[in-house]
């Protein structure tokens, strides 16, 4: 053999192993659909469980914010009734009237500021996922 053609033969051997993946990859687009699916698909059972918003960082840092605004609506609830019990129970005593008032009266800004919180997120959200 020629060493011209011992130098071609070396180099479609050796050479084609040196040569980087992006050279062989094909052009194929993935939905976000595929992607979340190959994404649920690594934690079998786990993540078949749950909505599609748990595909990106950006749904699941909404999510948890929606679950600590309906956390704290929901203890917000209940310092209302809890103020509200206090005020019909203090039979006359001024002090845990007062403190019933109190406790009712932040409750109730406390459940306004939730719920003006909520909207502000939902608003954001609704324009960052267009």
């Amino acid at each position: 053999m020629n060493a011209k053609y011992q130098k071609f033969i070396f180099f479609i051997i050796f050479g084609g192993l040196l040569l980087p993946d992006f050279v062989f990859a094909q052009t194929t687009t993935i939905t976000p659909q595929q992607r979340c699916d190959n994404f649920k698909a690594q934690f079998k059972g786990i993540y078949n469980l749950l909505p599609n918003y748990y595909c990106t960082a950006n749904g699941a840092l909404l999510q948890g914010i929606n679950l600590g605004l309906i956390f704290a609506g929901t203890i917000t609830i209940l310092s209302i009734i809890l103020g509200g019990f206090w005020i019909l129970t203090s039979a006359g005593n001024e002090e845990q009237s007062e403190k019933g008032r109190k406790t009712l009266l932040n409750s109730v800004i406390g459940l306004v500021v939730i719920m003006l919180a909520t909207a502000i997120v939902r608003i954001v959200a609704g324009v960052l996922t267009q």
